[in-house]
């Protein structure tokens, strides 16, 4: 098959920066255009005569960022031959500002200070500010919303929010404990990254007037495909360098979160392992050399290929739902999507 959505080794200027994996610019050129007008539709939204508003504001959205969350409901809109305005941009940039207000409050929680190779805001200008935008940001996502006028869509995104706080909340709640299991574990990707994956997916086919057949269908996607993002976002905290993910490398570790490569490394675990897990994650009780430790076990048990494994498996999942959508450019455009899901490097 032809790659018709990524194009190698071309440059772009840093507004109409989409998904890249090391130092290969890769775009999604079938909707280039739209993603342009979703980061300009998502500056338009951040103006406040608050001046401190649009700053912070621009500064995310011009740092970059997948956006493919906006490429889903993009692809699934045109997939299905949307033709009535432009709401598949406008819904495209409010579930942009979503995920962008979640990402201020998760660096707060985190004390993350770096993403995407930057500063965060919050090292920038504090953690409050960064609260209060994010809820800004929130709110104008919901004012999109609202002025869209679909009672479909309102339910959707702000379940999808619900969602995500909620499972920010659970895995805050599970913090350094080592006696999660693993339905616990996907529970918390499911909530605080897969949901909005799913509407992602759905929005595209809700606004096309799909039956809820295929929105069923679109939701299943989003959620596999979801999944395997968050799983390789886990395998790829203890696995690459600072440079190649664009942010601070063993923030999960340093944090104490439990996460799939730990539950495997627990799995396999000899008493003395056992013991420095709880020491390092339960305890919190870390030394200079324990991250050093705690990748050489993940490697020694396999955990972090087997994570990979099981990424790559729900990937599959999400690619079989593919084939009963009808078979066009947009249709192949996501089949690279979603391998690009599982294979990329940050």
């Amino acid at each position: 098959m032809q790659n018709l959505l990524f194009k190698n080794k071309k440059n772009y200027s840093k507004n109409n920066k989409t998904i890249s994996n090391d130092s290969t610019s890769i775009m999604m050129d079938l909707i280039e255009d739209d993603l342009k007008l979703v980061n300009s539709f998502m500056i338009s939204q951040i103006k406040s005569e608050v001046p401190l508003i649009p700053l912070l504001s621009k500064y995310l959205v011009n740092s970059g960022g997948k956006r493919i969350r906006a490429a889903l409901t993009i692809l699934f809109s045109k997939l299905f031959g949307y033709k009535y305005g432009s709401r598949h941009i406008s819904l495209s940039a409010c579930i942009e500002l979503i995920h962008m207000a979640s990402l201020l409050h998760d660096d707060v929680v985190d004390e993350s200070y770096l993403r995407r190779g930057k500063k965060t805001a919050n090292k920038i200008w504090g953690n409050k500010a960064s609260v209060l935008v994010g809820d800004f940001i929130f709110t104008k996502a919901f004012q999109i919303m609202v002025e869209d006028e679909d009672l479909k869509i309102l339910q959707n995104l702000s379940n999808a929010s619900k969602s995500l706080a909620q499972g920010e909340v659970l895995q805050l709640s599970l913090k350094n404990n080592l006696d999660i299991d693993a339905e616990k574990y996907f529970k918390v990707i499911k909530d605080k990254t897969a949901k909005l994956f799913s509407s992602s997916a759905m929005v595209g086919g809700i606004i096309s007037k799909r039956p809820e057949k295929i929105i069923s269908k679109l939701d299943k996607f989003g959620n596999n495909i979801g999944i395997a993002f968050q799983l390789l976002d886990d395998a790829l905290d203890y696995e690459c360098s600072e440079n190649n993910t664009g942010k601070n490398i063993g923030d999960d570790f340093k944090e104490g979160k439990i996460t799939l490569p730990v539950l495997l490394a627990l799995k396999k675990a000899n008493s003395s392992e056992k013991t420095f897990w709880k020491r390092v994650i339960e305890d919190l009780d870390q030394e200079k050399n324990d991250f050093k430790k705690a990748q050489s076990l993940l490697a020694k048990h396999n955990c972090i290929n087997e994570t990979k494994i099981i990424a790559k498996e729900y990937a599959k999942k999400a690619e079989e739902i593919l084939k009963i959508f009808p078979q066009n450019i947009y249709n192949d455009a996501l089949v690279d999507l979603t391998k690009f899901v599982f294979t990329r490097s940050n």
